[in-house]
Parts: structure tokens; sequence; C-alpha cells
């Protein structure tokens, strides 16, 4: 098995990562990258269970590969009108194949792609294997400092985040989520990930900046909408270096607006209900009339003053810095960062 520590720098090796369990479970959680090529689909995958529980394991097995075979078929005829699988499927490239548990699965379509001239491997212990290598990742202390952003709603968090994406680590980002009660329209086209989907991604990104000695994270609660950030994550940024941002008024509106301003009727609604028992009634009315007239920033200035501000618990923190906008925000932020790398 690969050393969790390691499984990053080994998944970087490759050029390209095939899938090749049903939809169904591709779409659930997969190796982030992976491309998913089905060896049998949703449908073949439980009739072929069935008779393997029910009536004959040598039956499964001799029609799983009669099905697997015409689905690697149907792969390889795709090819001359499939670009991006011709991209993929090219000799110069170093692929990996996985199924549920390395088996039988990414077997058959190793063997027939290694005949045609490709070079492919398969990951030992397949998608279940690399499942507990993330699970050990993540169940171990980090090593890494934390540099973590605290402040209210509106204050530029994100943007910061963003913007410094080199050492950055965006847990709202890789949520789909802005992380307030309204945050769920940051996933209103796809949805949030599932638990398993998002914590793969967030191994990824830590993985993939593990040689850092400091990283920069926002100071989210442990759930962000529907997903729970891992303890050891979670306690490793809550108790590092804390830099409170502060913002004028007026430009958290800006921001709030800009983030808000698509929020659908359906989203808002549920949004108002959640907050419902931490408003009074005069201002949740006087909001639903404002949400009419689509005074975005009125109810922006309302929710920071009424509800968010007085809901927020700023945790201690160890600096303060004002954003006005990234150009002066960005140096003062870095010239802490490499303060610390001299104490670190």
């Amino acid at each position: 098995m690969i050393n969790p520590s390691l499984m990053g720098e080994f998944l970087a090796e490759f050029d390209g990562i095939i899938d090749v369990r049903t939809p169904l479970e591709y779409a659930h959680s997969h190796i982030p990258n992976a491309i998913n090529l089905p060896v049998l689909n949703n449908q073949e995958r439980t009739q072929i269970g069935t008779i393997y529980k029910q009536e004959s394991p040598l039956k499964a097995k001799i029609l799983g590969a009669s099905m697997a075979c015409k689905n690697i078929a149907h792969i390889l005829a795709s090819l001359p009108d499939d670009k991006p699988l011709q991209a993929l499927l090219h000799h110069k490239n170093k692929l990996l194949v996985y199924c549920a548990r390395g088996g039988k699965r990414s077997e058959a379509l190793q063997n027939v792609l290694c005949q045609i001239g490709l070079r492919i491997q398969k990951l030992p212990n397949g998608y279940k294997g690399y499942r507990n290598e993330v699970l050990k990742y993540l169940n171990t202390p980090l090593k890494q400092h934390f540099i973590t952003l605290c402040g209210p709603t509106g204050c530029g968090k994100s943007e910061i985040i963003q913007d410094q994406s080199s050492w950055s680590i965006d847990l709202e980002g890789l949520a789909r989520h802005y992380g307030s009660s309204f945050g769920n329209v940051a996933s209103y086209k796809q949805g949030q990930p599932t638990q398993k989907m998002f914590e793969n991604t967030l191994f990824a990104d830590l993985s993939q900046k593990a040689h850092l000695p400091i990283l920069l994270i926002e100071a989210e609660s442990r759930k962000i909408g529907a997903l729970t950030i891992p303890r050891n994550l979670f306690n490793a940024y809550q108790s590092h270096t804390i830099i409170l941002i502060q913002a004028p008024l007026e430009s958290r509106i800006q921001r709030i607006v800009k983030m808000y301003q698509n929020i659908t009727e359906t989203s808002f609604a549920l949004g108002m209900q959640t907050i419902k028992p931490y408003i009074s009634h005069h201002i949740f009315y006087e909001i639903q009339s404002l949400w009419k007239q689509k005074a975005l920033d009125k109810i922006a200035m309302i929710l920071i003053e009424k509800y968010y501000d007085k809901v927020y618990r700023i945790p201690n923190y160890t600096h303060t810095l004002t954003h006005t906008n990234l150009p002066t925000t960005i140096p003062t932020l870095l010239a802490i960062k490499n303060h610390l790398s001299q104490t670190l």
C-alpha cells in the first residue's frame, strides 16, 4: 500500500487517471480529475451482484466478463470521434486505472489497453485503498502552520484566500458553499459534493501543498452546509496564527450583494427560515418586503447589523488587518507570513 503522505506524489506521476466504476459510483465520489470510463454500467453491476449472491458466482463472472468486453469494445470504437478520449489514451501518456477494490473491472481495461501499446498501471486495492489513505492522512496531525483569517461577513476573507491560491486552502470553494445561512447559493447549479468527495478534494489540495510550511485558510466553523471539516484540520487552524480582517460597512455590503445577486427565490426563502429564530418579527417582515423590491443593498445592511454581526463569534486573534483592496492588503499579509516563517 502507498504511504498516505506520498499518495499525492504518486498520483501526480500520471498523465491521466481512469475510473472504471459505474457512473453512479463515480458521481458519488472519485479521485479528483479522474475520467469515468465504466466497464459496467449501473444496471449491469446490480444485475451481476444479484446473480452472484442468489444463483452462481461462476455465472455472474461469465456474464460480467461478457458485459465488460462489450463495454470496453464500445470505448475503443468511440475513439475515432472522441478527441478528449484520444488525448487521454495517447501512447505517450502514463495512465492509472482503478475500480472499487483493484479487481476484475480495472484489470479488464488494463489488459486491453496494454495490448494496444498504452502505458497503464492499476491502482493497488483500487478506490477503497485510496479512500483508506485519504482518511489516514486527514486523521493524522498536519505539519503545516496555519494563518487563519477570521472576521465578520463581507469583510473579504474569501477574496484574499482566492487571490493567494498558491498557498491557501479554499474550504468554501471545495465545499461549494459560502458557509453562511444563505451559503448554498454557491452550489445551486451543482449542489454540494458528498462528504467523501469533499474529503478527496481537500486531501488533493493539502497533499499538493504538503511541502509548504505555512498555509492560509479561513476560520470556518466545523460544518460548511451539509459537510463536516476533518477534526485535525479544524483544530489546527483554530489554534495557530489568527488574523482578524476588518472592513468598512459599505464595502461589506457591496461584497455581499455581489455574492448573492443571483440568489433564487427558493434559496432566499430557505435562508430566511434559517435565521428567523434569531431576528425579530419586525425585521423578518421588513426584509421580506425589501426582497419584493429587490433592494439587495438594504437587505445586506440589515442582515449585517441585525443578524451576522450579532451571531458571529470572533476568536482570539493575534493580528488585525483592515482590508480595503487586495493591492494594499496582500503586502501586509505577506509581511506577517514572512516574519512568521523566520520564527518557525
